[in-house]
Order: structure tokens, then C-alpha cells, then sequence
């Protein structure tokens, strides 16, 4: 979901998306993703009543939670072209299981011995042993499915790890669908797939019971993956309708104002704002792969610092939520000596030393551990 997709050459985008090649453009939106989902993360630390400002940042914290809807779109994107690019070669199935396998297996197995072995032996947080009796389903990649079948979040510190199943699910179901259904056919089966995810989770968000399992369960989620995947069909099957860019241009700002009054609000609706912005991020998505790189937002795409987050955004969101568990900010309040303008700064810092922890083992984890394993994915180009 996260992680880097990278691909085997690089260029800068000159008009439009060309599959198969890397885009810097998409390492900045990833890299944007997992920048407000990790603020979203650490913000939740702040106590809202200890500053009027506080309280704000608290409210509208919320907002980067939604960076998961944007992995999901951007994986369903990259994940279809990658598909698309790759049906007709030999060992199709083999080559892409392979290298999903090596970019996604190696850190997310370490993170669960870490979590689930050495921490408690260490004398971690208690909190670390409530997975401990649930740790099959983490292993197995079926945590949201545990969650969904329970209507509750029952893995603690790797809580997040829903969102890693769901992928999970994509990468063994998806090629199948891709090989099988022509891109075409395709696209009109995925759009009748969201407006059915759309019906069927609407109707069930009216009832507590199932207050979790539309938010985490693969079947509540897969319209995001699709919608990502429609973007690609689009342009691989060459759908450069000029409509089509209209209706994106003028669905994105009405989409934007309703995703902020969504989040403003704090108001479920249904779980309808799981379509809605998912929908928003695959309009800009789908603008920015038909605009010139000369563009303002393909030229903030690629700023540098963006890119980078983008590359490390895996090790990042597997790290995020076990470090604030670790190291909570009620903790370390108490060990702060207090002064009337504490809650500003203290939260401030909290914050941003927290985010740069994140960063720096991320970026450790890649150098040390992780590429390694990614210099394997040659063998099965």
C-alpha cells in the first residue's frame, strides 16, 4: 500500500503518463500521503483542552487520515499499469507475486517479531501483548478481516495493519482480473463494482454493528483500489476524451469542499466520504498524468523533500504507530518541567521530533534492510 513502486528506468513526464516508467510526480503524492496520515497520527497525541490553537490542530487533524485513500488510489493505479504493461509477458503471475513478495514481506515480518517478541521481552508497553493472542491473523495478512468479523480494534500498536491486508488481497487478486478481462470491459466492471461497495456499505454504516468492518474489511475498501485501477485503464486504453478531463477539473474543487466539511463536521455520513475521496484523489490524479511537467502541481510533486518522504513512506507507516505507543506524549509530559506556555511548544515538538524519529528509522530500515531484498526483483523482470 505504502510502499515505493518502483519501476526499471526513470524520466521526467513531458504530456502525459507513460506506464511501465517512473514518475517522480507520483513518488511526491505518495510522499504527500504518508506526510498527513503521519501528522494525523502523532496529532492525536494533543490534548485539545489545553489551548485554543491545540484544539484546532486537533480538530482538523482527522483530514490525514484520509492519506490511506490516496495509497489505495495510487496503488490501484501503478498496481493496473504495472498489470497492463506485463499481461502478455512470460511468467506473468510469478514475476509480479515475486516482486510484491520482496517489497512488502521482508520489513512487515521483521516489524511483527520486533513488536510481538522482542518488545514485550524489553519490557515495552503493555499494550504490545494485545496482539500477542490475535498474532495469526497478522501473520496471514487477515487482521481486518478479524476486525471486521469482530466489529472492533483488537491488534493495539498494529492496529494499522488492516490497511496492509487489504493490499495484500489486491496483489493475489487483482492480476487474475487484469490477465483475464479485457482493459475495456474491464473498466465498466470496476465502475459498476464502486457504485455496488457505494450501495452496500451505505446501507450497512446505518448500523453500529458493522461501525468498524466498512471502514476496514477488503470488500468496504476495494472502490478505492478500483477507482485507481480505472484511472490506469483510462489511459492505457487510450481514453483521452476531453470530457473526460472537464468532468475531472470540475469534480475535484466540489469534492474538495464537501471532503473538508466532511472532516470539519466529524460526521460519518454513512461512510459515503470512503467513495467520495477516493473519487477526488483519482480526478487530480488522472489531471496531473495529462499535464505538462512544466505544470505548478507536477512541480510540486517533485520537490525533493516530497519525493523522499514517498520513497521511505512504507518503513514509515509501519513505524508510525508502534513508535507512538512506545513513546506517548503523556509520557513524556510528565517528565517535562512545566510552564504556563508548555501545552504549545511541548505538542509542537512532540510532533515534530516524533515525525523526524520516523523518518530516520525508515530511512534506516531501507539502507540496512529493505534494498536488499529490492535488488532481488531483477531476477524477475
Amino acid at each position: 500500500m505504502v510502499e515505493s513502486l518502483e519501476e526499471d528506468s526513470t524520466r521526467e513526464l513531458s504530456v502525459k503518463w507513460n506506464e511501465g516508467l517512473h514518475l517522480p510526480e507520483l513518488d511526491g503524492i505518495r510522499g504527500f500521503a504518508i506526510l498527513i496520515v503521519t501528522l494525523y497520527r502523532y496529532c492525536k497525541e494533543i490534548d485539545p483542552t489545553a489551548s485554543t490553537a491545540l484544539a484546532w490542530i486537533k480538530r482538523l487533524s482527522p483530514v490525514g487520515e484520509r492519506g490511506v485513500d490516496l495509497f489505495f488510489v495510487l496503488s490501484g493505479f501503478l498496481i493496473t499499469g504495472i498489470l497492463l504493461r506485463t499481461r502478455d509477458r512470460p511468467h506473468y503471475f510469478r514475476n509480479f507475486m515475486a516482486r510484491r513478495a520482496l517489497r512488502i514481506f521482508p520489513l512487515y515480518f521483521l516489524a511483527l517479531v520486533l513488536c510481538l517478541y522482542i518488545t514485550p521481552l524489553l519490557g515495552g508497553p503493555s499494550s504490545f501483548q494485545i496482539p500477542a493472542g490475535e498474532q495469526v491473523y497478522l501473520w496471514t495478512y487477515v487482521s481486518n478481516l478479524r476486525m471486521a468479523w469482530l466489529n472492533e480494534w483488537c491488534f493495539g500498536p498494529l492496529d494499522h495493519f488492516w490497511s496492509l491486508a487489504v493490499e495484500e488481497h489486491f496483489y493475489l487478486i487483482w492480476p487474475a482480473i487484469v490477465f483475464w478481462i479485457a482493459p475495456k470491459r474491464l473498466f465498466r466492471i470496476c465502475l459498476a463494482w464502486v457504485v455496488l461497495v457505494l450501495v452496500v456499505r451505505t446501507f450497512l454504516a446505518r448500523d453500529a454493528d458493522y461501525g468498524v468492518a466498512v471502514d476496514v474489511h477488503t470488500f468496504f475498501r476495494s472502490d478505492a483500489l478500483c477507482l485507481g485501477g480505472m484511472a490506469a485503464i483510462a489511459i492505457h486504453a487510450n481514453y483521452r476524451a476531453r470530457w473526460i478531463m472537464t468532468a475531472a477539473a470540475m469534480m475535484a474543487p466540489l469534492l474538495l469542499v464537501m471532503g473538508i466539511a466532511i472532516v470539519w463536521t466529524g460526521k460519518r455520513y454513512f461512510a459515503i466520504p470512503n467513495t467520495l475521496i477516493p473519487v477526488l484523489f483519482v480526478c487530480v490524479l488522472y489531471w496531473m498524468m495529462h499535464r505538462s511537467k512544466f505544470d505548478i502541481w507536477n512541480r510540486v510533486a517533485r520537490w525533493s523533500p516530497l519525493r523522499a518522504l514517498g520513497k521511505y513512506s512504507y518503513g514509515m507507516y509501519v513505524i508510525q504507530l508502534p513508535l507512538v505507543t512506545l513513546i506517548p506524549a503523556s509520557s513524556v509530559l510528565q517528565l517535562v518541567p512545566e510552564t504556563e506556555s508548555l501545552p504549545i511548544w511541548f505538542y509542537s515538538m512532540y510532533v515534530l521530533i516524533l515525525f523526524s524519529l520516523t523518518f530516520a528509522l525508515a530511512w534506516v530500515s531501507y539502507h540496512c534492510f529493505e534494498k536488499h531484498f529490492l535488488a532481488i526483483k531483477k531476477r524477475f523482470d
